[in-house]
């Protein structure tokens, strides 16, 4: 059987949908085929099981970073290091609002399949802006957060604002920081408590922000306002 597009677009819509309202405990594949009006069979030609159609689902919990990326790597009027901690401060919100899907994407034994399934996702939903450049897409498609953020820093070091081995080491602590904060606060915690997920996500970006202004060169202007 030949995997219809129009089909798996509509097995990944019912499971985003399920992910919304119940999380991830309320996708089986059995469920979705019934949603869906097919067998649980059909479903398998589709998806190599359901750790992969959670995965593709849940791309669209990382499309707001995405456009928001695109967005500031346009701008001509900030340094990239200023970028980069702009694009930290949003990455650091919409992990922590949305921990579950951020933590199976980065840092779950199933993250291998991160960039394949961006890829994937980006083809079957052709609405979505996909035309993505050589920098944007190593840092886009990539599961590894600290090589993500040496691609950006590379860059920055190439304008003269930090030194390439203090871009490789900041790279490392940054995602270090991030980790450890992230698996810090429980998300049962966080997820129905604005003032325990704003505490939680300043408490990482301060962190984050101190490690910029100690390793990049002197002179270097963090902030944008």
């Amino acid at each position: 059987m030949n995997v219809n597009p129009d089909r798996k677009i509509k097995y990944i819509t019912i499971t985003s949908r399920i992910l919304e309202e119940e999380g991830m405990d309320g996708v089986s594949i059995r469920r979705v085929a019934k949603e869906a009006g097919c067998t649980s069979a059909v479903l398998y030609k589709h998806f190599e099981n359901r750790d992969h159609l959670i995965m593709l689902a849940s791309v669209k919990f990382l499309e707001p970073y995405i456009l928001e990326f695109r967005k500031q790597t346009k701008r001509k009027d900030i340094t990239s290091i200023q970028m980069d901690l702009i694009l930290w401060k949003f990455f650091i919100q919409e992990a922590f609002a949305k921990k579950p899907y951020y933590e199976l994407m980065f840092f779950s034994p199933e993250r291998d399949m991160l960039e394949d399934c961006i890829y994937e996702y980006y083809q079957l939903f052709p609405e979505q802006e996909k035309d993505f450049d050589g920098f944007s897409a190593s840092i886009i498609f990539s599961n590894n957060l600290s090589e993500r953020e040496f691609v950006r820093l590379r860059r920055a070091s190439n304008a003269g604002l930090i030194t390439l081995d203090n871009a490789s080491l900041l790279s490392r602590l940054t995602t270090a920081v991030f980790h450890g904060l992230f698996m810090l606060y429980p998300y049962s915690e966080i997820k129905d408590n604005k003032a325990a997920l704003d505490m939680a996500v300043n408490d990482c970006y301060h962190l984050i922000y101190e490690l910029f202004r100690k390793f990049v060169n002197p002179g270097t202007v963090l902030d944008t306002d």
